[in-house]
């Protein structure tokens, strides 16, 4: 019995100084988040395609393009541009295939019903509360911007991501660019019949869609127009 108690004393104090070494590892290496930040992608922007006003640069090797719903070939649930767009550019590789990613793009429009530099920049996107303020503006001497989180779901699919709106003084135009990654839920698959698309993957993503929007120049060639 005075073996048995002894054990289980010494199995108590080993768990006790395991748990105190996890705590303290938690403590001292903090899970980081991960920061997506303009132009932190890897693409290699070979093409570029211009209104007259705004160019952007995109990649030919992954993405596609598009001006209008019938050459998006990608074709899921929630597509990678909703249908009111100028340009779609689209991903179409196979680096997530066999996962519950389920499409991703960037969308870009021309908001003629937004005709002055407040509304182009405070408007909430379109089937937002009308309370619903940017995330970020800014005031430049040749544009406005802002940024709005957006996200959408439905039947077991959901996508996440951002819109940009830029209006240019010397047009008076305002433009709105939409990111958006769509998946499927993970969990309604059968166990091991894919893999899950990983925080990590997202991320990645989410870099090279930033590095598209940081691509976008205006006349006089500035760039990176929605970094603080």
């Amino acid at each position: 019995m005075k073996n048995t108690n002894r054990s289980l004393a010494v199995l108590a104090v080993f768990i006790i100084i395991v748990v105190a070494l996890v705590l303290w590892y938690r403590a001292q290496y903090p899970k980081q988040t991960p920061v997506v930040t303009p132009g932190a992608g890897t693409l290699v922007l070979d093409q570029s395609v211009s209104d007259g006003t705004i160019t952007i640069a995109y990649p030919s090797k992954d993405y596609g393009f598009a001006t209008n719903p019938e050459q998006v070939l990608v074709h899921s649930y929630i597509p990678p541009c909703s249908e009111n767009f100028d340009y779609c550019l689209y991903y179409n590789g196979s680096s997530y295939a066999g996962t519950n990613f389920e499409s991703a793009g960037l969308r870009i429009g021309k908001r003629s019903d937004l005709s002055t530099e407040a509304l182009c920049v405070k408007t909430p996107p379109s089937g937002y509360d009308a309370g619903v303020m940017p995330d970020w503006t800014t005031t430049r001497d040749a544009y406005s911007a802002s940024t709005f989180k957006v996200g959408d779901a439905g039947a077991g699919h959901y996508a996440n991501g951002a819109l940009y709106r830029l209006y240019y003084r010397a047009s008076n135009t305002c433009y709105e660019f939409e990111t958006r990654i769509g998946e499927t839920q993970y969990a309604n698959y059968p166990a091991g019949s894919i893999k899950q698309f990983s925080d990590v993957d997202r991320v990645a993503v989410q870099a090279d869609l930033a590095q598209i929007i940081s691509s976008i120049k205006i006349p006089n060639g500035t760039k990176n127009l929605w970094v603080q």
